[in-house]
């Protein structure tokens, strides 16, 4: 896709018929924590991700999702088990260094856009500033996952287990809610 002369998808083809998606990009995050989450059984965070990403979820799921999940990569099929190997930033548990680069590199309060493109907040994103915490965060996890940290920093890392880890992610708030609201109303 060209981003210079295309507009940003609005819809994703299933069946034959484009279905409108959700594109903001708080839905797809909340979508994207709720597929992170350990805790939450593979049904569940499809489950999750059909109902955030469809407004009117179609009948087709396995489509939906393929496709939901293909919209989330932008546009592009997704190897699970390659993201995960070089995941080096979690978007839930680095979310307040996120928020800093956005808005010190391009002046966007994520907290008070009404409106952001899923495909456009990747592409900023892709494009924060070298100098933000947020970078050298990943900077470091990077060298720390290919063994080639400095011996100054091996002692941060040493001494901040904690920013490091990416594991302490808590189950999402729309993934809790969602849970939550199913067991609601099994229990009537």
């Amino acid at each position: 896709m060209n981003y210079l002369l295309e507009q940003m998808p609005q819809a994703v083809m299933i069946d034959g018929k484009a279905v409108p998606i959700n594109t903001d990009f708080r839905v797809c995050l909340r979508a994207i924590q709720a597929l992170e989450d350990e805790r939450l059984m593979e049904h569940e965070k499809l489950t999750v991700l059909l109902t955030l990403l469809y407004p009117d979820p179609p009948k087709n799921t396995a489509l939906a999702i393929k496709q939901g999940l293909k919209f989330l990569n932008l546009g592009e099929e997704a190897d699970a088990a390659k993201l995960k190997q070089q995941q080096v930033y979690s978007l839930t548990k680095d979310s307040s260094y996120i928020y800093t680069a956005f808005k010190s590199t391009f002046n966007i309060d994520l907290n008070s856009v009404e409106y952001l493109h899923w495909w456009k907040f990747r592409s900023l994103f892709a494009d924060l500033g070298r100098d933000c915490f947020f970078n050298t965060l990943i900077s470091l996890r990077s060298r720390q996952q290919s063994g080639k940290l400095t011996d100054s920093e091996k002692e941060f890392v040493r001494k901040n287990p904690e920013l490091m880890s990416l594991h302490e992610i808590k189950r999402s708030t729309a993934a809790q809610d969602f849970i939550s609201k199913i067991g609601r109303k099994g229990a009537t």
